[in-house]
């Protein structure tokens, strides 16, 4: 397998160290198959969650101003040579990368696909606006990449595993929060969080009854409508890199629509339906609407059939999420208001939004680059798997 090609190559070995990775199993897993390749494995915990999924690892459980010096001396100890990590812009993975740029130590960061549904990303150094990737239109164009094999759509999302495994993770990260720092954590470790997920289930059955009128009235309104894609409230790449809330990115749109858009087109904001049990903007845009003077032409909805809302839009606007990339390769406009790696000449709008709303059909992307572009995702660091589902390591593809 592809993915036991790369690991081999990489880490094979080496002294490696696991921090914190995709809730569930997979670090646990991930760390046999390493050790396959006489790689030494170590792992670092953080909380109860950490701790459950891997007990075997080194517990860290000091204040953050001591985090640096403990990793300098960790790495050290162990005479660390690459350090793995799922999301690079978690405050304890940000440190770790100081360190291990310090040391001369690798980094490598699992992620989320860019290519979703079917794909994780595992990258070297950055990912999301951190990735190292070119870009450059010049040198996707000037690539000649043939991808043997198609995307394997077989491998299920792998959602109610993560909803699982995320109960379990914020249970005992609860439960053993007396033996960690739970502070250092990106997001709040609250005992009842699954109570978040049985309402985000309970909305998302009450939303297909309640939204299926407007849905079907949205996909009535081919090409008359652009697209607004909301990202979860406390998502890490919208907090540093793009530094302001997601009410004030829906604000700012809606100003720009109604201070620039053609009089008979529309705005949908699709929420994110990782958010769906958290946030509900309902009020928050109506009220908008009508402080603009834009009623009856924006739209909310949970979810709509994403693939059919960017097919049938006249532009895409995003903060940076993966769904700004999934819209270029439908050909749809796309408007990108933080930092992404694919923002760049030829796949995105190079101007500032207000401009957008009257010029997007002139900007659709260049669909040789596109394919460019992602047949080099393919190449370089997509992976046709899930991170929750116990199929990864044994099906996982990578495309050469």
């Amino acid at each position: 397998m592809e993915f036991d090609k790369k690991i081999k190559k990489e880490f094979s070995g080496k002294n490696v160290t696991l921090l914190q990775g995709p809730i569930g199993t997979f670090f646990y897993r991930l760390a046999k198959k390493l050790r396959k390749y006489n790689v030494k494995v170590s792992k670092i915990n953080f909380n109860g969650g950490d701790f459950f999924f891997y007990p075997t690892g080194t517990s860290y459980r000091d204040k953050e101003e001591n985090l640096f010096l403990f990793y300098e001396n960790f790495f050290k100890q162990h005479h660390i040579q690459a350090i793995l990590m799922y999301n690079d812009c978690r405050l304890i993975h940000k440190k770790a990368i100081e360190v291990a740029k310090k040391l001369n130590i690798d980094v490598w960061i699992f992620e989320e696909g860019y290519l979703r549904p079917y794909c994780i990303t595992f990258e070297k150094n950055g990912v999301n606006a951190n990735s190292s990737l070119p870009r450059n239109k010049i040198f996707y164009l000037n690539q000649t990449l043939c991808v043997k094999r198609p995307v394997i759509k077989g491998i299920p999302g792998g959602f109610k595993y993560m909803a699982f495994y995320a109960f379990l993770y914020w249970f005992f990260s609860f439960l053993l929060a007396l033996f960690f720092n739970n502070d250092l954590h990106h997001r709040t470790l609250y005992p009842f969080e699954f109570l978040f997920w049985l309402r985000s289930l309970y909305r998302k059955c009450l939303y297909k009854i309640t939204e299926k009128k407007l849905n079907d009235k949205i996909y009535n309104l081919q090409k008359k409508y652009f697209l607004a894609v909301l990202q979860v409230y406390n998502d890490t790449q919208v907090k540093y890199h793009y530094k302001k809330s997601i009410e004030e990115f829906i604000e700012e749109t809606m100003l720009s629509f109604a201070n620039h858009a053609r009089a008979k087109s529309y705005l949908v904001f699709k929420h994110h339906p990782m958010d769906r049990g958290y946030k509900n903007y309902s009020k928050f845009i109506q009220e908008l609407s009508e402080k603009y003077h834009i009623e009856g032409r924006v739209f909310y909805v949970h979810d709509s059939y994403l693939p059919k809302l960017l097919k049938n839009a006249l532009g895409c606007i995003t903060i940076n999420s993966t769904v700004g990339l999934s819209a270029i390769l439908e050909g749809c406009p796309t408007k990108v208001c933080g930092k992404a790696f694919y923002d760049f000449e030829g796949l995105t709008y190079p101007k500032k939004l207000h401009f957008f709303w009257k010029e997007a059909h002139a900007y659709k992307p260049n669909p040789i680059l596109v394919s460019n572009f992602k047949n080099y995702l393919l190449k370089t660091n997509q992976f046709n798997a899930n991170f929750y589902k116990n199929s990864f390591l044994n099906y996982s593809k990578i495309f050469d």
